[in-house]
Order: C-alpha cells, then sequence, then structure tokens
C-alpha cells in the first residue's frame, strides 16, 4: 500500500522519513492536492489554452535495450516499442508553471534524492479523449534518476476513462488514476515498467500532464533528452 499524502506541507512537516524510505523501496510517492485552488486553476487554463503538435514515436530497438528475460509479461524483443500523444513548448517555459515547479516540485524532487538532484527535463502531454493516445510499457532509467508526473484536469476522474498509469513491481501491476491536482514522484533507478491506457471517448476531457526527470548531479545530459523539441531543460 503506498501512501497517498495530503500536501505537501503534511509530507514536509510530519512523513519525510517514512515518504523517502517508500520512494525508495517501493518506487513511487503520490502527493494530492498540492497546489492551491486558485493557483491549481491557473495552471488548467494554461494547459487548456495550450498549443500542441503531434508526438508520435516508434522505437523498433527499445524493447531489445529493455530486454527483460526474467518476465514473461514484459513485451519480447522483436516487439516495437510505440507512444502516441500531443506536446505543448508553451506551457512548460511559461512564468506561472516555472514559478510552481521550482516552488512546489523542485523541492520535493530534492528531498527524495537526497541532495543528488541535478539538472531537470520538463514537457507537457496531452491525451485526447479518443482512445487513440498511449504510451506502451518502457522503462525510463537511461531518462534520469526520478520522473514527476503532475496531472492537471477540471474534472474527478474516474476509474474507467482511461488514461491510466500502470507500473509494474515484482510481476503484479499498480494503478495510479491521474486525479486533478495529483503529482507522482517515480523513482527510475528501480528501472520499473509502466505505461500509460488510452484515454476513452466517454472521458469528459482530455488528460493533461506536466511531467519530468531529473539527472544525478554528477551525470552528463543524456542524449534523449534533445530528442523531444517541445522539451525545456532547466
Amino acid at each position: 500500500m503506498h501512501t497517498k499524502i495530503k500536501n505537501q506541507l503534511y509530507w514536509l512537516s510530519t512523513r519525510r522519513g517514512i515518504v523517502i524510505n517508500e520512494y525508495k523501496e517501493n518506487g513511487y510517492v503520490i502527493i494530492d492536492n498540492l497546489l492551491p485552488t486558485e493557483q491549481y486553476n491557473k495552471i488548467v487554463d494554461i494547459c487548456r489554452s495550450a498549443t500542441y503538435e503531434e508526438v508520435d514515436q516508434v522505437r523498433p530497438d527499445r524493447y531489445e535495450m529493455w530486454k527483460t528475460p526474467e518476465d514473461d509479461f514484459f513485451p519480447s524483443t522483436d516487439e516495437v516499442y510505440q507512444n502516441h500523444m500531443w506536446g505543448s513548448s508553451n506551457v512548460p517555459n511559461s512564468k506561472e508553471v516555472q514559478d510552481m515547479f521550482n516552488q512546489y516540485i523542485k523541492p520535493l524532487i530534492i528531498e527524495m534524492s537526497e541532495g543528488q538532484a541535478g539538472k531537470f527535463m520538463h514537457q507537457t502531454n496531452m491525451y485526447e479523449n479518443n482512445g487513440k493516445d498511449f504510451l506502451r510499457i518502457h522503462y525510463d532509467d537511461y531518462m534520469g534518476l526520478c520522473g514527476y508526473i503532475f496531472y492537471v484536469g477540471e474534472h474527478q476522474w474516474k476509474y474507467d476513462w482511461g488514461g491510466l498509469l500502470q507500473v509494474s513491481i515484482d510481476k503484479r501491476i499498480e494503478t495510479i488514476l491521474p486525479n486533478p491536482n495529483r503529482l507522482v514522484i517515480i523513482n527510475h533507478s528501480l528501472r520499473m515498467g509502466h505505461w500509460v491506457t488510452p484515454t476513452n471517448h466517454w472521458a469528459k476531457e482530455n488528460r493533461y500532464t506536466l511531467t519530468g526527470f531529473c539527472i544525478d548531479k554528477d551525470r552528463e545530459l543524456p542524449e534523449t533528452w534533445g530528442k523531444r523539441e517541445d522539451a525545456t531543460i532547466e
């Protein structure tokens, strides 16, 4: 059972040691109600009004690179990794989003990494509610030591709307709903497979996320960081 933290202040004041240990051992933590309502609503408006470009990736070599022979449920090396979504360079470059990250997310990642956090890379993704946008299972350890996902939307997400973040841990699957104002911090050093299911057409809105990665402060920038034209590096 993973801890769901009520807010950042509660985490910093009472649960620091427990949550850092959970991040290290179980691979992720969830922080709900990250932002005050007024600030959160501004981020919603920015995401919904932004311009998005199609992201359509096909990587025939990825499952060879990620081969996991000990797990029969992981895709075989002859399969092709794919994803499809929409990205925006406007959102991560907006002052409001940058200020929000620096105030609310960056300090948590620095705490989780126990001071090892170096450079950050940021993206904004939209998965349309048409059943066609998705991420196949993959590992992100090559992208950084940790990652974050901040869910942005107007509606309480429902079980069957799709857009679910699925995480494979020791051959069991854990599901994370993309609830509004929810932050997930993932320990990519544990090399956990994860994927996103298509957002169904009956969902009341598209699925918006602010996402990013952090590398160790002693590591050079990964080559892959420069392949998304809509990404921002700091």
